[in-house]
């Protein structure tokens, strides 16, 4: 007897139920966006912002172009910026359990796949501040979605959506390439390489590489700076990655509870009923996997990938939990998840006090606790201290200057984010625009300074000593909850330079 189809669901309650837990994703990011300060890279991308461009030596422009648009319109607060990540975060969790659903999944899978997002750490994390992650985060996924409908129903124009998407991604953020390599390297690996042969992925390609030649023409006529900066980003790889670290990072970078459900996602896509169809996205696990560990790529750089992995294997799970015995696990995993996720949410999310969290995770992770001498801050908040700190430190040594001297004085800042924060905590102290040597801001060049007087932050005496003729340091910037490198930084004061600071500025290039 021939076999009906399953009838469709109805579409409308799924997508108000995903809706819905996407919202509680967005707020708990509202409730928590004033409680620590502006991060780094938020600054950075600010400045960036105020030089808009087609592209920059680190990055791309789309994300210094949505700073701009954000400041310019409704503000620089810290809501004000944030807004955009929590809904780019908001709507990761909202694509992650349409996933599920076009791979089958019912209501179960496709609300276990949203939770697990909403308790994954580095998705909690980069949702909570502006910076190219979590706009990555949901190219990857918008991106990885297409692609299953495009296996699921074999709609050629879908293609057209995830070359658009692909491209919008290579402009928020380069790694997108890792992605569109790994895409075509698992279509040749996987059952479904008959598709190279149709016209569907050199058509996502070319419009892909067309959005994205503004900012690989900007690298043709500038001289190619982010080869140059990536080639000399080598020094800071991690030193030693084995696939033991590599694998602990995974699990707690999504969260140790996800790793029984992104695991049996990954057997089901070699080893599954679908595997034919569904290998494609164990191969571009398995590329993606290999070559960060290879690389000696930092842990959280394999995470954008992990959406139609939870995905499978929360369709696999409700497979098996159909059972009337197991009808428990239809509860009781969503809230294991909710659980697990509330109990490691304050190491992602800043809903503690600084002092609350260090005992916090003191008393949860031991681990995370700082060696005697080391700041205080776990790792991932410390960016988010200090800034204004040091700017007002900075500013109590600049203003002790003569007026007639503090006009031709620059401050050159050490790195771009004491840069950055100069910039725009400065006005508010009455300092000029700062220049720094690192990255973009080499870029942008010393501006009309001569070097006759130079205000240095966080700038090591030995490497600038030789080329003036007298320092001094006039004081010393000190946070307990700053990354090392930000605290017990030299504020000098550097007289008569021996050549002039335009002539020395291409040698003191910084990229890293």
């Amino acid at each position: 007897m021939a076999k009906h189809p399953e009838p469709k669901r109805p579409w409308l309650p799924d997508i108000l139920v995903l809706a819905a837990l996407a919202a509680v994703k967005l707020v708990l990011h509202l409730l928590t966006f004033r409680n620590y300060g502006y991060a780094r890279d938020e600054l950075y991308y600010i400045a960036c912002g105020e030089h808009p461009a087609l592209g920059y030596v680190d990055h791309p422009p789309l994300v210094p172009l949505l700073s701009r648009l954000v400041t310019r319109t409704i503000g620089a607060s810290l809501p004000a910026l944030r807004i955009l990540p929590a809904l780019a975060g908001a709507g990761v969790v909202f694509v992650a359990g349409l996933t599920a659903r076009e791979l089958g999944g019912k209501r179960f899978a496709q609300v276990l796949t949203a939770l697990a997002v909403i308790v994954s750490n580095v998705y909690l994390f980069a949702s909570g501040s502006f910076t190219t992650n979590a706009f990555e985060q949901l190219v990857w996924a918008v991106a990885l979605y297409l692609l299953v409908v495009i296996v699921k129903r074999g709609t050629p124009k879908h293609w057209i959506w995830l070359g658009l998407v692909l491209g919008l991604g290579l402009m928020t953020k380069h790694s997108v390439v890792f992605l569109c390599a790994a895409v075509f390297g698992g279509l040749a690996l996987s059952p479904k390489r008959g598709l190279l042969a149709s016209r569907g992925p050199w058509i996502a390609a070319v419009i892909a590489a067309l959005v994205f030649l503004p900012n690989v023409l900007w690298e043709v006529r500038n001289g190619w700076p982010t080869i140059e900066f990536l080639r000399r980003a080598e020094i800071n790889r991690m030193p030693s990655v084995n696939l033991g670290s590599f694998l602990i990072g995974q699990a707690l970078g999504l969260h140790v509870l996800l790793v029984p459900v992104w695991v049996l996602g990954l057997w089901e896509a070699f080893r599954g009923k679908e595997a034919r169809q569904l290998s494609l996205f164990g191969w571009v696990y398995a590329i993606l996997f290999v070559y960060f560990l290879l690389s000696r790529g930092k842990h959280y750089y394999l995470v954008p990938v992990y959406p139609p992995l939870l995905a499978l294997g929360a369709v696999a799970l409700e497979r098996f939990v159909t059972r009337p015995r197991l009808a428990w696990v239809r509860v009781a995993a969503p809230a294991v998840l909710v659980i697990g996720g509330a109990v490691t949410a304050p190491l992602s999310l800043p809903v503690l006090s600084p002092e609350k969290l260090i005992a916090y995770a003191d008393r949860i992770v031991p681990a995370a606790s700082p060696a005697p001498g080391e700041t205080k801050m776990l790792p991932a908040f410390q960016d988010m201290f200090g800034w204004e700190e040091m700017v007002a430190t900075v500013a109590g040594v600049y203003h002790q200057l003569p007026p007639d001297v503090q006009k031709s004085t620059p401050i050159l800042a050490n790195n771009y984010g004491q840069a950055a924060a100069i910039d725009f905590f400065g006005a508010k102290y009455g300092l000029p625009k700062c220049i720094s040597s690192h990255n973009n801001y080499w870029y942008w060049g010393p501006r009309d300074y001569t070097g006759e007087y130079v205000l240095s932050v966080g700038v090591r005496r030995q490497a600038l000593e030789s080329a003036f003729q007298a320092v001094a340091i006039a004081d010393t910037v000190v946070h307990p909850y700053v990354v090392w490198y930000e605290t017990n930084q030299p504020i000098y004061i550097w007289r008569a330079m021996k050549i002039p600071l335009s002539q020395a500025w291409p040698q003191m290039k910084l990229y890293y």
